[in-house]
């Protein structure tokens, strides 16, 4: 995995739309890009928590958020904006994978512009607030929603679908009495959303299985992230962008800014820090548990991984998994698929 500064990223995205799909991970993701076009400096925790803000580093709510007043029913809405001279990134916030809603989100699209990166998930809200216990509805809905993004998307559009980050349990949770299993859910949402979106030929980044040992970086909400995490996450999705256009990346490096981030000291000779604090997470009541040598849920965090289903569900290599054929590489240089300046929102 190539590592990306600010200048790179700049670079890398001259004169393209990127545009982001998705809950309140995908709203990291989009401010983790924002913040990355201007400087190297990671998130705050403030920054990571807020929702629906009037603006964030310089970019700009369109619709919903504090204009329409804050929630958290299905009817949540939150569309932004970040635009300079030569960059346009928009997010929309989705509580499901295909909707009329989103069919709102495709009419911008076919009115102008249209996006040269579309990256898309959605699985959490889906799953756990339409009482869609078997996932009937959410398997039928993917497979709408990437015929339609086909459909409605230019060729040239690069379509990223980012399967699901790991979910675990909160603190309060009792494992014998919970009555919906949400990690469980999540693994097999994202094995049907992974195998949909490899039939419909669009890319694939397999990000449960990126983050499935990172989870000394997850919150104690048990469903976000930190700002090392995402910004880990932003450096494997401009990897697969560079890797797809044919943009030589930059050699793997690691920011100096990480060493300081709390809970993220200990690194290892790639800069990783492999040794999570268990039990300040709360996974273990005991050291002995640790110590006994047995399997535990925690370590992979997919329960459902069984011998024929390879991690990274299309490759046995770990890394991002690619359905696009190989193509050469140029050295990174600044190019205009417009001829010109970005179009504002529409």
């Amino acid at each position: 995995m190539g590592w990306f500064g600010s200048a790179d990223v700049r670079q890398l995205l001259h004169n393209k739309f990127v545009a982001v799909l998705g809950d309140s991970i995908q709203r990291s993701v989009y401010k983790d890009l924002v913040k990355m076009l201007q400087d190297d400096a990671f998130l705050s925790e403030a920054q990571l928590k807020r929702k629906g803000e009037l603006s964030f580093e310089k970019d700009a709510l369109v619709e919903g958020g504090e204009l329409d007043g804050l929630h958290n029913e299905t009817t949540f809405r939150e569309v932004r904006q970040y635009r300079s001279g030569h960059h346009l990134v928009r997010f929309y916030f989705l509580t499901r994978v295909y909707s009329t809603y989103l069919e709102s989100v495709l009419s911008d699209f076919q009115s102008g512009p249209q996006p040269d990166v579309l990256i898309a998930n959605s699985c959490i809200w889906d799953v756990n607030r339409y009482n869609d216990k078997h996932l009937e509805a959410y398997k039928t809905n993917l497979d709408t929603m990437f015929q339609r993004l086909k459909e409605v998307l230019s060729p040239e559009c690069l379509i990223i679908w980012n399967t699901t980050m790991p979910v675990g349990y909160k603190d309060s949770e009792i494992l014998g009495y919970m009555a919906h299993n949400l990690r469980m859910d999540v693994v097999e949402g994202n094995f049907f959303s992974a195998t949909l979106a490899n039939l419909h030929k669009l890319d694939v980044l397999d990000m449960h299985y990126h983050f499935r040992c990172n989870l000394h970086l997850r919150c104690r909400d048990a469903i976000h992230w930190n700002q090392v995490a995402h910004r880990e996450y932003t450096q494997i999705l401009l990897t697969h962008i560079a890797q797809a256009w044919g943009v030589e990346a930059p050699k793997d490096k690691m920011l100096e800014e990480t060493a300081y981030i709390p809970g993220y000291t200990s690194f290892d000779e790639n800069g990783i820090n492999d040794m999570p604090d268990f039990f300040s997470l709360g996974y273990y009541t005991d050291e002995k548990t640790i110590n006994s040598g047995a399997a535990s849920p925690f370590v992979t965090d997919s329960p459902l991984l069984t011998a024929n289903i390879t991690p990274g569900y299309f490759t046995s290599s770990p890394g991002p998994t690619f359905t696009r054929p190989p193509v050469a590489r140029r050295k990174m240089k600044i190019t205009s698929w417009r001829g010109g300046r970005i179009h504002p929102y529409r």
